[in-house]
């Protein structure tokens, strides 16, 4: 079976979170493309797959190349396409897979037959902004452009199954390449997709266009029978795998929500007709000693010497109705870590970086406003109950020292005066380890967010945050009154050669930073 490689859903613009290449001052020669790992699954690009790459300088009003095939060998794509002579000028650059002879598709049509395989149903494309002449590859970040449904059945009929059907979904959409964008097509009528056979009698996948809908499952029996079962409606993201999961009795067909999405971005399960959704069940939360499960995930948690609980690890709860971004300029509330050498949201981080939060998200309200910004000291906010969202006095008392000269604690049990701060392999060592997960740094109401990820030696994400919840600064205002910034006490590593230590410092409400709760005291 033809593989590819799956990456990881990123946001509709790239060029906040990469870095442009140096202009070279000779001409650099052939264009090539070295497409971004961001998650690994079960499919890599292999030699001889195509891409139709597009080069637009900026200002000029024509393409510099349209539709540029370009080959893929060893670990690029290559092509007849040449540089241009001016170092010195930038150019927007996109780039789709399959590619197309025709010129750059604005319509991609899934097979409603995918039986042999679901590689020429997956539409990827790639954008960067702002790209200069190189003598390297440019690197993009590929992006799937449709959705994928996993189908796990439980057969209890005795006989086996023939085929699995999606039903009810438009197999056409239009595309924008340019924009990442698309779209169910207008007119396009409603097809049946059989499904790719990934386990005999067990395991099913297709690839649908993303589109809000109640689609079908139809299991057909070798035996000519046929069941089906009609899904919720709902929002197929693109890029995004939802799993269905089927059980069938001789005389009886049931759909129900289970199964652990490995693959694509994770949105979740599909639940049959009249069922209730991800989005309606309770958040669950059982503490137990050393560690507490939220909402299916298990943290680890340690009692340290300043007498307090802390989470051992960075909290990757997403309230519901909430959505990851993978893009730093969009005020979305939460987003993937970038902790990597190429500055790029990862999915794939998350388990073990958590996930990044403003403070609207983490204190578990709508907006901060300069009236109410001073009223979450100590709040519940997304952590579980029981516990909250860290104090200036829980980080001072544990890692003593603070920007705010009035807030430094020369008792905190981590204190060590000659670095003024806690001891990061002191910290780690009483279990607590700090994790560079990096930030999503805004720093006003009217800046443009973007990922900061700084290194030192092997590690990056250097420059990282927890998020707490003690007002640090008095709000600024715009000269429209409006808010401009608010400021909160945040922990804060300082990780370099003269330094390796944690204290407490000032973050911005509108930077993404990660959590880890506090356990009330009785």
């Amino acid at each position: 079976m033809k593989r590819f490689w799956i990456l990881a859903l990123a946001a509709a613009s790239l060029a906040a979170c990469q870095q442009k290449e140096e202009p070279v001052t000779a001409a650099p020669g052939s264009v090539t493309v070295e497409p971004i790992i961001t998650k690994a699954t079960e499919v890599n690009f292999e030699n001889g797959d195509l891409i139709g790459l597009t080069m637009k300088k900026v200002n000029d009003a024509e393409d510099y190349a349209t539709n540029a095939k370009l080959t893929f060998a060893g670990d690029v794509f290559s092509g007849d396409l040449k540089w241009y002579a001016d170092a010195y000028s930038e150019a927007d650059v996109y780039a789709y897979y399959p590619y197309e002879a025709e010129g750059v598709p604005t319509t991609f049509a899934v097979e409603t037959d995918q039986t042999a395989g679901i590689g020429a149903s997956d539409f990827m494309a790639a954008s960067k902004k702002g790209v200069l002449p190189t003598l390297g590859a440019i690197t993009m970040v590929f992006q799937h452009q449709m959705t994928k449904i996993a189908v796990s059945v439980d057969n209890q009929t005795g006989s086996p199954v023939s085929e699995v059907l999606i039903q009810n979904t438009v197999p056409v959409a239009t595309v924008d390449v340019a924009n990442l964008a698309v779209a169910p097509s207008d007119g396009a009528e409603a097809a049946d997709i059989k499904a790719f056979e990934v386990t005999d009698d067990k395991a099913y996948t297709a690839i649908v266009v993303p589109q809000t809908v109640a689609m079908k499952v139809s299991v057909v029996f070798e035996n000519k029978k046929v069941m089906t079962q009609p899904l919720a409606s709902m929002t197929l993201k693109p890029g995004g795998q939802y799993s269905v999961e089927v059980r069938v009795l001789a005389d009886d067909m049931t759909v129900s929500a289970t199964g652990e999405i490995l693959n694509w971005t994770d949105e979740g399960k599909i639940a049959f007709e009249g069922e209730s959704s991800v989005g309606d069940k309770p958040v669950t939360f059982t503490e137990y000693d050393g560690y507490f499960e939220y909402d299916g995930v298990e943290y680890k948690t340690v009692k340290l010497d300043d007498g307090n609980t802390w989470m051992a690890e960075n909290l990757r709860f997403i309230p519901r109705g909430r959505t990851v971004s993978s893009d730093p300029t969009v005020d979305a509330g939460i987003w993937y870590p970038a902790a990597n050498a190429d500055k790029v949201a990862d999915p794939a981080l998350v388990e073990t970086l958590g996930l990044l939060y403003d403070a609207a998200t983490a204190f578990g309200v709508s907006e901060i406003t300069a009236a109410n910004a001073a009223t979450f000291e100590g709040c519940q906010g997304i952590c579980p109950k029981g516990w909250h969202i860290p104090t200036v006095k829980d980080m001072t008392g544990l890692v003593g020292h603070s920007a705010d000269a009035s807030q430094v604690n020369p008792e905190a049990p981590y204190y060590d005066s000659t670095i003024k701060g806690a001891s990061i392999a002191a910290l780690a060592e009483d279990g607590w380890p700090w994790t560079f997960a990096s930030c999503r740094n805004k720093t006003n109401t009217a800046a443009t967010g973007s990922y900061l990820v700084t290194a030192y030696g092997d590690v990056y994400g250097v420059m990282s945050y927890v998020i707490g919840s003690s007002l640090a600064k008095d709000p600024t205002l715009n000269d429209d009154g409006s808010l401009k910034n608010v400021q909160y006490h945040y922990l804060m590593p300082l990780y370099n050669a003269s330094s390796e230590k944690v204290y407490a410092a000032f973050g911005n409400f509108l930077s993404g930073a990660s959590i880890r709760c506090v356990k009330d005291k009785e």
